[in-house]
């Protein structure tokens, strides 16, 4: 039952929020260094997005701090994603955090790393060369999603299963088919999450300080509680499990 998995999430999150905060805080710097270093991207619904249009107009120098900063971004929140799964995985299971995190913490990052990576790369593929089609509202999109519900699931698949990451990319798309309304479920929730945060720091607060806000509160608090409803999704799958 959907509300199984949103009582799950909670419990989960509301036993473990110290722990939460503190994984979380790699996902802070990674949002958080776009700004900093200047790249041409805008805040919204809980992201930082990179204005295409933008990149011709970057001179050398100007593209190689923003490679730089997006790598160094990426690889910040695939370490807080892994450590937000390794605690799910913790509590849903009685093992040690402690032995999880010296077992193969380095290795899951690298790896959800690498998978968002090319993720990444595949989506700024897709949208500069339907930049300026007539159709790109609805064909990016498209690609869009089918290149992100393979790495939907991936952290999870990963760091619960321990599968190598083309077998995770397979499970996600599995998972989110199989589990589609919880998947739906998420989508919904996070959304008004997200949106709730961009409205309010959108049109209650001033400019700067709301970009702020929304960047701290999408790292702490929305980033954390989706990630951990997509392990108890993921998680789903063993009744098993209490």
């Amino acid at each position: 039952m959907a509300e199984g998995i949103v009582s799950l999430t909670l419990k989960s999150y509301m036993k473990n929020t110290n722990l939460m905060l503190f994984f979380s805080l790699p996902a802070l710097f990674a949002f958080a260094m776009p700004v900093l270093v200047g790249t041409p991207s805008y805040n919204a619904l809980g992201g930082i997005f990179l204005r295409t249009g933008s990149i011709p107009d970057l001179s050398e120098f100007g593209i190689g701090v923003m490679v730089v900063a997006l790598l160094a971004s990426l690889y910040l929140l695939s370490f807080a994603l892994v450590n937000l799964n390794i605690v799910v995985k913790s509590q849903r299971t009685s093992t040690s955090i402690k032995n999880e995190v010296f077992k193969g913490i380095t290795t899951y990052t690298v790896n959800v790393f690498w998978i968002f990576l090319v993720a990444q790369l595949l989506l700024l593929i897709v949208q500069l060369l339907t930049f300026g089609m007539p159709m790109q509202g609805i064909i990016a999109p498209v690609l869009s999603l089918a290149i992100v519900v393979p790495a939907l699931f991936a952290p999870a698949a990963l760091v619960i299963d321990g599968l190598r990451p083309f077998r995770a990319l397979q499970k996600s798309v599995e998972i989110t088919f199989t589990k589609l309304h919880y998947v739906a479920l998420w989508v919904a929730i996070s959304i008004c999450a997200l949106s709730v945060v961009d409205g309010i720091a959108l049109f209650l607060l001033p400019h700067g300080i709301g970009t702020w806000a929304a960047v701290l509160l999408n790292a702490l608090i929305i980033m954390p509680f989706s990630v951990v409803m997509l392990a108890q999704i993921y998680m789903s799958k063993y009744t098993i499990i209490s």
